[in-house]
């Protein structure tokens, strides 16, 4: 009996997404097919690999030691795969890359229509980006922090800039006037307030830079994701820490305002992260320039 390469894709599949039905829909193939393959792979080896529950597919140390010893020399054959039906002209590239899901939906989202490239797109926080491009499962992130990989590259793009927002209905007309630090605080204390459960690092941060201090409360309002928030504060009263450059479009249709970038602003650095060598790097490119672009059109606007 001789191993299938099909059998360790379809066991990297399972290990990866915790189930024969996750595993069915990467790989495009029937959930029936996915158990033959762990099955004649488990029958292969001698032992099982998982560990069956009505919800997930847990590894057992056998199947956790056999994917910590097969995984990088099967991303190396999928990408040689990759790389001759590439040259064979049969099919669109396929590129992955990785950021947070509020600005592709700001900045490249708008831009699919017009791709000659398939994309798949990754989201997730900084450390799952970067751990997503380590290992090879993506080809271009977006992402504040960096690693030291040797085969890795890490260029700077942007600066983004972090300030106070207020919602359409926020009265603002005494905050326009307070004088000095601790009155803008109580202000700012007696405000609704809305954050993501993601970025409450960004307010501890705004509030320590121009207070002294961590904030004594917790927000109104923990939603998904900065766009939940913006719509939010369109609609209604309330403050929220973001990025203004998410808040373009709302700010120009007058539906929430910036009223404070902080005594100490916080700025993010923003670096495109990729392997100093790729098949893909023409198209890479293509997004590294949409993504400049768009930022630097924003920069233009309100940038002073």
């Amino acid at each position: 009996m001789q191993a299938n390469f099909e059998w360790f894709r379809t066991f990297k599949a399972i290990y990866e997404t915790g189930t024969m039905s996750g595993a069915a829909k990467q790989l495009f193939v029937s959930q029936p097919g996915v158990g033959l393959h762990l099955n004649a792979l488990e029958t292969y080896t001698g032992f099982p690999l998982f560990e069956r529950t009505s919800r997930k597919m847990i590894p057992t140390e056998k199947g956790k030691l056999l994917y910590q010893q097969m995984v990088k020399s099967l991303l190396c054959l999928e990408d040689i795969e990759m790389r001759f039906q590439r040259k064979s002209g049969r099919d669109r590239a396929n590129v992955s890359v990785g950021m947070c899901v509020e600005t592709f939906q700001q900045a490249l989202e708008k831009y699919i229509p017009t791709l000659n490239f398939n994309l798949i797109m990754r989201f997730g926080t900084n450390e799952e980006l970067v751990q997503s491009l380590e290992n090879g499962s993506v080809d271009l992130i977006l992402t504040s922090s960096v690693s030291s990989r040797g085969n890795l590259i890490y260029a700077p793009f942007t600066t983004e800039r972090f300030a106070l927002i207020a919602g359409r209905y926020t009265d603002i007309s005494t905050f326009e006037i307070l004088d000095g630090n601790d009155t803008i605080k109580d202000w700012m204390k007696s405000q609704i307030w809305y954050s993501t459960a993601a970025d409450m690092s960004f307010l501890n941060q705004f509030w320590e830079n121009n207070f002294g201090e961590r904030p004594d409360f917790v927000p109104n309002y923990i939603v998904p994701n900065k766009f939940s928030i913006i719509r939010c504060l369109s609609e209604g009263s309330g403050l929220a820490v973001l990025p203004d450059f998410l808040c373009k479009d709302a700010m120009d249709n007058h539906k929430i305002h910036k009223i404070w970038e902080g005594d100490r602003p916080i700025e993010n650095t923003l670096y495109f992260g990729k392997r100093k060598q790729s098949l893909f790097m023409e198209e890479i490119e293509w997004i590294e320039k949409v993504l400049v672009d768009e930022f630097q059109k924003f920069a233009s606007e309100y940038v002073k």
